[in-house]
C-alpha cells in the first residue's frame, strides 16, 4: 500500500510539473500562479505545496527534467578521440539538434529565454543564471586551453575570452531561435553562422576534423 501512495505521489508530481510547462508557455511565469497551474491540472493549490514550496521550487523542477540531455550534450566536450577545437564544434551542433528534435527541450529553453521575468519571488534564478554561466564559461575555457596548448590557437587569442565569446554566441543564438520558434533557419544554416567564429580562433580548420556533424 506504501508502494503504491509513493506511486500515486509521483504521478501527480509528474501531472503538476507537465502542466506547469504547459500553463508557462502559454501565460509566462510572472502571470502564471500556483492556483492557476492546480486549476489547469485538476488539483487543489494543496496538492502543489505537498510536492513544492513556492513556484520558484517548482520552476527548478521542472528545468531539473533536461539536466540529464544537456550532460550527455556537455560530455562530448571532454571526449578525447576529437581534437579540442572539433569538441567545440561537435558540442555546440549537438546542442542545437537537441533544441531542434526535443519539444520539452525547446520549449523550457523559450520558457527561460522569454516567458520567466526574474525579479520578485524568481529573483534567485538570476544568481543561478550566473553560476550557470560561469560553470559553462569554465569548462569551454578549459577546452580552449587544451586547444591552445595544441597550437591549435590562433596568435593573440585569449582561452578565457574567446571562451566568454563562445557563450555568448550559444546564447545569443538560442534567444534568436526562441523568439521565433516555428523558425528553423538557424537549425538549417548553423555551421554557416558558426564558422566565422571559429575561423577567427582557431587554425587551419582544425575543427572540421573527425567531428563535424551536418547542421
Amino acid at each position: 500500500m506504501a508502494r503504491k501512495t509513493r506511486e500515486e505521489a509521483e504521478q501527480t508530481r509528474q501531472l503538476l510539473l507537465d502542466t506547469a510547462e504547459k500553463v508557462f508557455w502559454e501565460q509566462g511565469v510572472a502571470a502564471t500562479s500556483l492556483t492557476d497551474i492546480a486549476a489547469a491540472a485538476g488539483l487543489t493549490r494543496g496538492a502543489i505545496y505537498w510536492h513544492f514550496a513556492n513556484k520558484l521550487d517548482l520552476f527548478n523542477a521542472l528545468c531539473d527534467r533536461i539536466v540529464p540531455a544537456l550532460e550527455a550534450v556537455d560530455s562530448i566536450l571532454l571526449d578525447t578521440h576529437y581534437n579540442p577545437a572539433a569538441r567545440l564544434w561537435h558540442h555546440v551542433h549537438a546542442l542545437f539538434n537537441l533544441l531542434h528534435t526535443n519539444e520539452r527541450m525547446r520549449r523550457l529553453c523559450a520558457i527561460h529565454h522569454i516567458g520567466c521575468e526574474q525579479v520578485g519571488e524568481m529573483a534567485p534564478l538570476l544568481l543561478e543564471q550566473l553560476s550557470w554561466t560561469q560553470e559553462k564559461e569554465a569548462l569551454l575555457t578549459h577546452v580552449l586551453e587544451e586547444a591552445e596548448a595544441k597550437g591549435l590557437l590562433r596568435a593573440g587569442v585569449v582561452p578565457r575570452l574567446a571562451a566568454v565569446g563562445l557563450n555568448s554566441l550559444y546564447g545569443g543564438l538560442c534567444h534568436s531561435w526562441m523568439i521565433a520558434i516555428e523558425n528553423d533557419t538557424i537549425h538549417r544554416h548553423l555551421s554557416a553562422m558558426l564558422s566565422p567564429y571559429f575561423v577567427g580562433v582557431f587554425r587551419d580548420d582544425c575543427w572540421l576534423q573527425g567531428a563535424a556533424p551536418a547542421a
